[in-house]
């Protein structure tokens, strides 16, 4: 099950890397408001998880410390893509 979460001000954004734009689609992304303290109650299920924005790679990162090799920026913004199981 992929669970798709980036930092609210991103959506509806498109991130210009100089050599594309990528759109932080709303469609995509959006759905329930989580605190991020409350955030891996909802990634319980997933096996895939697709992570966009500082605040939320920077949380996924206090449990699984790899991200930080792992993540990358795109458009100045932290983005991860993880395969749980």
């Amino acid at each position: 099950m992929l669970v798709a979460v980036c930092d609210e001000e991103l959506l509806g954004r498109e991130l210009d890397t100089g050599s594309f734009k990528l759109p932080i689609r709303p469609e995509f992304y959006a759905g329930e408001r989580v605190p991020l303290d409350r955030l891996w109650e909802y990634l319980e299920g997933a096996t895939m998880i697709n992570a966009f924005g500082d605040r939320v790679v920077s949380e996924l990162a206090k449990r699984i410390p790899i991200i930080n090799l792992a993540a990358v920026r795109i458009g100045g913004v932290l983005h991860v893509q993880l395969l749980l199981r």
